[in-house]
This record gives C-alpha cells, sequence and structure tokens, in this order.
C-alpha cells in the first residue's frame, strides 16, 4: 500500500445494503473520503469510484449483495466509472470468495481497513494496489482506554488509545490520524468528545431523521446468526460521544434520532455504570435542542427492564415504539435458538408496556421454518398474532447460515413447507396491521414531515407518527382541508388528525393555521 498522501477521485458514489447500522457505517465512510477531497455524489452512474455497502445477513441478502456489485462493475463499461470496491458485512465475511467469483470488482476492504480508505481507493484508483483483499482481520473484542492512557491524555471517547499494530481497528473506532483536518460541514468539536465524521445524505438528499449507532458486537449466541462471528464482540460507545454527535446532528436539521445496534438493550453493560444508564442516555438525548423524537431498535425482551420500559413511556421525546426481537413464540423453537422466552413471557411482556402506555405500538421479527418446528409451533404462532395484535411484523423463511450450529440442527423443514407457513402467516398478519392502522383513524397524531414529492402533478407530503419507522414501516400523506396536498416543508414537525387507512398507511389532515408558512 502506498504511503503518499491521498487524493481521491473528484466523485464518489455509496451504494448502502442492509440495515441502519451500515448506513452509518456509509455516513462516515463518506466522512472520511469527503474529508479527504472527494465529491461525494448520489449518482452511482455518474461517479468515478463506487463503492457498495453489502449485507450478508440472510441469502436473499447475499444474493441482492452480489448482484448490486456486478451492476456498479458494469459502470465501468459505459460510464465515467474507474473502480468499484466493495465493502460492508459480505465483504468482512467472505473477502476472498468475493475475490474469486467477481474479479470485476477491484478491492474487496473488511472493516479493518475503513479508516485507510482514502488512501485505499487512491491507489486502486492508481494502478498502485498490490492486493485485491484488504484490511479483512478477525472479529475481536475491541479495548478501551486504561487509566495510564487516560492520564497521558489518550482516552478517545469513540474507541480508545489507538490499537498495537496486531489488534485490527473497528469499523466505527477511528484512530487519532482520522480525527484531523475538520471543515465546516463536518464539524466534530475542536475539543470535547470526538465521535466518528459523517457525511449525511449519502443515499440522497438530507433527511429530518437519522440513525445514530450506540454500539457496535453482539454477544448473544443464537444459533441462528452469524453476525458475532465477523461484527465482534459488543462494545458500547461512551455517553458523552452519543450526546455530541447527537447535538451534531440536530445542528444538521435532524429532528429524530433512530437508536440502532445489534442488540440495543445491552447498551451500558459494559461501562461504568451498567445498562442502568440506558434511562439517563434518553433523557439527556432528549435535552438536545431540536431533537423532537427518539426511537429505540433492535431491543432484546430478555434485557428489556423495567426501568428502561418506564423511561419508554414517561419520556416526552421517546416514542411509545417497541421493536422487539422475538423471533418464535415457542418456547422449544426459542430454546433451539439459544434464546429465552415464550409466548406466556412475551405476551406478559407486552402487557406490561401497553400498561404503562395504552398508546403503545409494536414490531417483531420472526423466523419460520426453523429447523424442528411442529405445525402446533405455527398454530401457536398465529394465535400469538391474533392474540397480541402487534402492529408491524417481519417474517422470514429459516435460511442456512455457514458457521452457525442451526445449519446442522436436526429436523431441518423443507424449504417448500417453510415458504407454504410464511405465506400463510404473512396473510394473517397482513390482516391484524390493516386493522391496527384502522384503529389510528379519527385520532390527532404528532408528525414528523420526511419528504415532499412533486411529480409535475402536485406534490405529496409524507410524514411519520410514533408509530412509524423510517424504511420498515409505513408512512402518512398529509393533506389539507379541502384535500389538496399539504404544503409543509420537510423537518417541519405539526399535528394532523387521522381521515383513513389505506392498508397499513394512513392519511391526515392538517389546518393550514397549524402548519404554519412554508418556509421558516
Amino acid at each position: 500500500m502506498s504511503t503518499s498522501a491521498p487524493s481521491p477521485p473528484r466523485s464518489v458514489a455509496i451504494v448502502t445494503l442492509g440495515c441502519g447500522r451500515n448506513e452509518v457505517d456509509s455516513d462516515q465512510l463518506a466522512g472520511l473520503l469527503h474529508r479527504a477531497g472527494a465529491e461525494i455524489t448520489q449518482d452511482a452512474a455518474a461517479a468515478e469510484v463506487v463503492l457498495v455497502n453489502t449485507c450478508t445477513f440472510i441469502a436473499p441478502a447475499k444474493q441482492e449483495s452480489i448482484d448490486t456489485v456486478l451492476e456498479a462493475c458494469r459502470l465501468k463499461d459505459d460510464g465515467p466509472a474507474r473502480a468499484v470496491l466493495v465493502v460492508g458485512c459480505m465483504a468482512q465475511r467472505y473477502p476472498f470468495e468475493l475475490a474469486d467469483a467477481i474479479p470485476e470488482a477491484d478491492a474487496i476492504v473488511g472493516f479493518d481497513g475503513y479508516a485507510d480508505l482514502p488512501a485505499i481507493v487512491d491507489d486502486v484508483v492508481a494502478g498502485r494496489a498490490t492486493e485485491r483483499v484488504i484490511g479483512v482481520g478477525p472479529a475481536h473484542p475491541g479495548a478501551r482506554a486504561g487509566a495510564r492512557d487516560r492520564a497521558a491524555g489518550r482516552d478517545l471517547p469513540l474507541m480508545v488509545a489507538p490499537p498495537p499494530p496486531a489488534a485490527p481497528a473497528e469499523s466505527d473506532a477511528l484512530p487519532v490520524r482520522a480525527v484531523t483536518s475538520q471543515d465546516e460541514l463536518d464539524r466534530i468539536p475542536a475539543s470535547g468528545p470526538r465521535f466518528p465524521v459523517r457525511h449525511l445524505g449519502v443515499g440522497g438528499p438530507t433527511r429530518p431523521w437519522s440513525y445514530l449507532k450506540i454500539a457496535s458486537g453482539c454477544d448473544r449466541i443464537c444459533t441462528f446468526c452469524a453476525i458475532p462471528s465477523f461484527r465482534g464482540r459488543f462494545r458500547s460507545r461512551p455517553l458523552d460521544e452519543l450526546l455530541a454527535e447527537a447535538g451534531w446532528l440536530a445542528d444538521q436539521g435532524v429532528r429524530e434520532l433512530v437508536l440502532v445496534s445489534e442488540n440495543t438493550t445491552s447498551w451500558g453493560k459494559d461501562l461504568p455504570g451498567g445498562r442502568d444508564l440506558q434511562p439517563r442516555l434518553l433523557h439527556e438525548l432528549g435535552q438536545i435542542d431540536g431533537i423532537e423524537r427518539l426511537r429505540l431498535m433492535y431491543l432484546q425482551p430478555a434485557e428489556l427492564t423495567d426501568e428502561l420500559l418506564g423511561a419508554i413511556a414517561s419520556e416526552p421525546t421517546v416514542a411509545s415504539y417497541y421493536d422487539l426481537s422475538l423471533q418464535h413464540v415457542s418456547a422449544s423453537i426459542v430454546r433451539r435458538m439459544a434464546r429465552s422466552g415464550d409466548h406466556e413471557r412475551f405476551a406478559a411482556l407486552i402487557a406490561r408496556a401497553r400498561e404503562a402506555d395504552p398508546d403503545a405500538v409494536f414490531r417483531s421479527n420472526f423466523i419460520v421454518g426453523f429447523p424442528g418446528e411442529t405445525e402446533q409451533d405455527v398454530a401457536l404462532l398465529e394465535r400469538f398474532l391474533e392474540e397480541q395484535q402487534l402492529d408491524w411484523v417481519g417474517l422470514f423463511a429459516f435460511s442456512r447460515e455457514d458457521g452457525t450450529p442451526s445449519a446442522d440442527l436436526p429436523d431441518q423443514v423443507d424449504e417448500q413447507l417453510a415458504h407454504e407457513r410464511l405465506l400463510r402467516i404473512s396473510e394473517l398478519q397482513e390482516r391484524v396491521a390493516d386493522e391496527a392502522a384502522t384503529r389510528f383513524v379519527g385520532r390527532e397524531l404528532d408528525v414528523l414531515v420526511d419528504e415532499v414529492h412533486d411529480d409535475g402533478a402536485g406534490a405529496t407530503t409524507l410524514a411519520r407518527s410514533y408509530r412509524e419507522a423510517p424504511d420498515t414501516d409505513g408512512e402518512i400523506r398529509l393533506v389539507a382541508a379541502d384535500g389538496s396536498p399539504a404544503a409543509i416543508p420537510a423537518g417541519r414537525v405539526v399535528t394532523a388528525r387521522v381521515t383513513d387507512a389505506v392498508g397499513v398507511d394512513l392519511i391526515a389532515t392538517v389546518d393550514r393555521d397549524r402548519a404554519g408558512p412554508l418556509h421558516g
């Protein structure tokens, strides 16, 4: 690898697949490249370099990642693209397989290469790179600065004092040299907590909401999941750093923070104060000027404490939105997943949340066709969904993942049967979700305007209330009292009355007096 100062090409596009954690990674990579002189563009067809941030969660995600990389590589034939780099979870998990299968890709960059990405891009474009697989090291638990480092002034709240050469840097752990030469766009405080530079709007115009990644990695041993094998052990980000980044996001116009990690309810367990810090985190984030709403994603039911339940219900800025990682409700299947709980315990947890806030809404994900699943297990899941009336549900057919215990469990369910069960439960849940949306008709909701579309035939104003998470759930179309589109700019929070439900989406009316001026 060249040690010359990087001089990135004029334009870089980042195509992001997968979850919100990947989106944050893309923002950080874009920030590094921008500060090194690159122009970040949303148009991959016009970019000189295309980065594909891949996902490897389940088989369809892997296939989508491969297809997207191949599509990006074809841009080198017909457009200005000079290089395609593959990053993200698939690059970390299957680096050499990708390099062999897609020779058109110019480099496969693992998490350990992220901090050096501007130099890597420059070397690839200039033909100086001697390897196609770069920065791929084993997953590791990371480390934090010890007392000696803190006394020497080397305590970086993001991760640590720089790791020794043998310990690879984490994707969210930038060494000291990565937080110099600050510019106005990528404001990091000159003093005080440091956090990874981010360039917002990687996937399009800057939005009035943003993911805030509060931790990385996972310590759980779920038999169906390979994430810990390549994302490493769970590492919480410190409170002061999260508050600093949240304040910066608010300065960029962000009004809703969506808190994400592999396991959000573990946050704090590796920090002084432990998980008792969670209510304080929510309270202090809610005090930041400009932040109108907080939303928590990826809640493990076994770790959801009464204190956290109480904070979600009582903190005025926290959405009463419970994204519960249930996966199944049959005790025998849950045990085979190396998790805990059953339909009765999950129902009791939901009841506790509804007791704290009767307006609470719920999302969960379920795996259908897990090894050993019987018709009785499926019937139990169907009854649970009927009784609990969850607002949003993601359903997946079981996917055998390399290196996971469930791939070799006995009593594998026939793939066709698993998909038949998936279709059956999907139809049931679609009806439940439609009924849940209908219950909001007639209610007044505080909504955040996400975007305004104008296709020439008229504007469409789209918003979300506390019940809709971005990217995953439905949306609310805002209209004026006469039925015309509500003229409200993105980023505004207004009160609207729900007048109709179209499937899981809502239509709501905004009083012109409440909407206020279009600009302001």
